[in-house]
């Protein structure tokens, strides 16, 4: 008898093996090792295919993206349509209403109260904005709101209000003030962050609110007011407008993509705001008014007024907007403020130029570009329409013209520019009439169409711009202005109740012109007639300030171009070896420049000047501003030397910044574990939007404005045939190494 010998199975694997020979009644298999270049073969087939497998996924995200984009979802009993620019959105969307009305018994959403009260001191404006977060459920909550200021605004105090108890806020780097908030948020500390999210929107957010309580975050900004001709205007922002982004630029990785949260067509208005305002003009004034709210006028003197807003602003769907006009007088209108902070001098002009009756004499070729993106439907493209009708009315026989208009596309009304004569103008008229406000808001081709095709270089090119602006695409379109401008002049005309500001104001600087805005019907016909007095009038150009030789840092630099009735701004600073240990400023500046190709100059003196707070944190602001702009345009290395530069002096002077925020922290706990509810509380609707089920009414159609889909139909279908003609190749290729394997 032969021994039993039981064989352990071994666990050595050399090499993954082919099956040569399968016998069911044998359980010995006979396996042959796989060549080396085989399985390399195999290994980079399945490689390919994964990749083949994530191209097609992405065609079906892409094309449903796309198809989705321009459905409406009818929802029953009346409600608005929705629209969703995705399936995946589509999907998060319902997933996250199903749990907020099974949440609904438990949670109530946290709450928010403004009030704002403002300081003015003659072109400096100072604002102290308190923002009441409420938590009326019975849950710790976390409220966070993102909101616009003023693009002149320097943010640089924040404090945290608990019952009776006042927390200070701290400057940090940005990073850094993000994570002292989310150690303190995850202790239980109650605490506060006051951040830039992008363009001229910032972000408070409050942690630990109790069942039941209040906290209170109180932030301080300064802004220098615009004048134009006889008045000081104020606009403060108490909405944010949605804003349409092109798919280019969401693949951008330095993208911010904005926060668009506002509440539905059938939710009540919240976010109720009270307002008011201490004026010392330092100069007579004639009037004071609103165009946009109700206010209560109190008068102390001829330079002192008291504005209250009259009663809540529950409504807070525009911007607040205020004029104060001054006496006329025959005296120059010179104003110098001097600040001394840290050993250093600081100064801030405000000029107005002598700039006389004089009118262009060069042949002009005017260029309206008109938006009639779905956002602009309602109010804003009547206005739109009236502002551009008035204008080309004006026209002289002897200048050339043409209407752009754009939506996400843009086309032009003649392929060339026109004489003004009757029968051009008023087909320009029926065209214009004629248009309806739909689809995206795509400007970078109304940009390049009407920046690039200068048909006569003899004649002065003006093109004014009229949008409401709603776009995230911002910088995109700044580039476009610098590389295109040549010698034309851009002219930024802002329409409706919240229009984009800060690109209104960055668009006409670097398009060397001026913006206006237009909030009501009733001001077309004042503020079109202005801005055409402006363009009609040679601009002030070539500016420089001079101290007589004072080592000083001017800003802006270089300083823009100077329209009829507008004034020069200057921040400067004294450099520390500059006139002795005092730093005192020059008795004497000046400033020069050319009027219509006329060399002019005008001496400023600078002898008993007024001290005053807040010029240091103007200048501050300003040389953050133009830092910010040289590190778009540098390389990696550079970048980061900048940034500190940034950071630096934005911890010197306490400002919040594109890299620092301000943090506050109660060292105290008062949660001990739990669940933390965060809430983003929403904006209310602009003023004259609606939703889609109310279209009857003069109003927007919120889907109608910022959907890309033919792009992304063609570019899903593009990808779809490059995918299946990698599929078949692999499976040709995988066809041919089967046959040589059995050979």
């Amino acid at each position: 008898m032969k021994p039993m010998i039981k064989n352990r199975p071994t666990k050595k694997v050399l090499a993954p093996y082919l099956i040569w020979r399968v016998d069911r009644e044998v359980e010995h298999e006979r396996m042959l090792p796989m060549p080396s270049s085989h399985y390399a073969s195999d290994n980079t087939r399945q490689g390919i295919m994964d990749v083949t497998m994530g191209v097609l996924m992405l065609v079906l995200w892409l094309i449903s993206e796309s198809v989705l984009a321009d459905t409406e979802v009818k929802e029953s009993k009346g409600k608005a349509a929705a629209t969703y620019s995705s399936l995946w959105l589509k999907i998060q969307e319902n997933a996250e209403k199903e749990n907020q009305n099974s949440q609904m018994n438990r949670y109530a959403a946290t709450t928010l109260s403004t009030d704002v009260s403002m300081k003015v001191s003659g072109p400096i404006l100072r604002a102290r904005v308190r923002q009441t977060f409420s938590n009326p459920s019975q849950f710790w909550a976390e409220g966070i709101y993102t909101f616009p200021l003023p693009v002149q605004a320097a943010v640089d105090r924040l404090r945290m209000i608990v019952g009776e108890r006042v927390i200070e806020g701290q400057i940090h780097e940005k990073q850094a003030a993000k994570s002292i908030y989310k150690q303190a948020r995850d202790e239980g500390k109650r605490t506060s962050l006051l951040s830039h999210h992008r363009s001229n929107v910032f972000t408070t957010a409050v942690a630990n609110i109790g069942p039941g309580e209040h906290i209170t975050v109180e932030f301080e900004y300064q802004q220098v007011l615009d004048f134009k001709e006889d008045r000081y205007l104020l606009r403060f922002p108490m909405v944010n407008t949605p804003k349409y982004t092109p798919a280019r630029t969401r693949i951008d990785p330095n993208f911010v993509a904005p926060v668009s949260l506002s509440r539905t067509a059938e939710e009540p208005p919240g976010n109720p705001v009270t307002i008011s305002l201490d004026i010392k003009s330092g100069f007579p004034l004639a009037s004071v008014k609103s165009s946009s709210h109700a206010v209560k006028t109190e008068q102390l003197s001829e330079t002192h007024y008291k504005i209250l807003l009259a009663g809540e602003a529950k409504l807070s769907n525009r911007d607040f907007l205020l004029t104060w006009r001054l006496k006329l007088s025959n005296e120059p209108m010179v104003s110098v403020l001097q600040e001394d902070v840290g050993g250093e001098s600081y100064g801030l002009l405000m000029l107005m130029p002598p700039q006389g009756d004089a009118k262009i004499t060069l042949p002009r070729e005017l260029v309206f570009v008109l938006d009639v993106s779905g956002s602009m439907q309602g109010e804003s493209i009547e206005q739109a329409r009236s502002a551009v009708l008035k204008a080309i009315s004006s026209l002289d026989s002897e200048d050339r013209f043409n209407v752009i208009f754009f939506n996400t596309n843009a086309w032009k009304l003649f392929p060339n520019s026109q004489f003004a004569e009757a029968d051009k103008l008023n087909a320009a008229r029926q065209k214009i009439l004629g248009q309806l406000a739909n689809g995206g808001t795509d400007m970078r081709p109304a940009l390049r169409m009407a920046l690039r095709e200068n048909e006569d270089v003899e004649r002065l090119r003006q093109v004014i711009f009229i949008t409401d602006g709603a776009v995230s695409n911002e910088a995109e379109l700044f580039s476009e202005i610098n590389q295109h401008l040549g010698d034309s002049r851009l002219f930024t005309v802002g329409i409706g109740s919240a229009p984009n500001s800060y690109f209104m104001r960055k668009a006409a600087r670097a398009g060397r012109g001026m913006f206006t805005y237009v909030s009501q019907p009733s001001e077309v016909g004042h503020k079109i007639n202005r801005l055409l007095r402006q363009l009609a009038a040679p601009a002030l150009t070539d500016i420089e300030f001079d101290l007589h030789g004072a080592p000083v840092s001017v800003l802006p630099n270089p300083l823009p171009d100077l329209y009829l009735g507008e004034p020069v701004y200057v921040a400067f600073k004294l450099k520390s070896d500059a006139y002795s240990k005092s730093n005192s400023i020059p008795d004497f500046a000046s400033l020069s420049g050319n009027l219509g190709g006329v060399a002019s100059q005008v001496s400023v003196s600078l002898q008993g000047t007024e001290k005053h707070e807040g010029v240091a944190v103007e200048w501050a602001r300003r040389k953050i501003n133009a830092l910010l702009e040289k590190h778009k345009e540098q390389g990696k290395a550079q970048k980061q030397d900048i940034q500190s530069e940034i950071v630096a002096l934005a911890l010197a002077h306490h400002q919040v910044s594109k890299f620092t925020s301000l943090v506050a922290v109660d060292v105290s706990p008062v949660r001990a574990g739990g669940l933390l509810h965060t809430t983003r509380i929403p904006t209310n609707r602009p003023k004259g939007w609606v939703g889609a089920a109310a279209s009857a009414v003069p109003g927007i159609r919120l889907a109608q404005t910022a959907t890309d889909a033919q792009y992304r139909l063609w570019l899903g279908i593009v990808c779809l045939l490059s995918a299946l003609c990698l599929l078949l190749g692999l499976q040709r290729r995988a066809a041919w190494l089967r046959n040589s394997s059995h050979c």
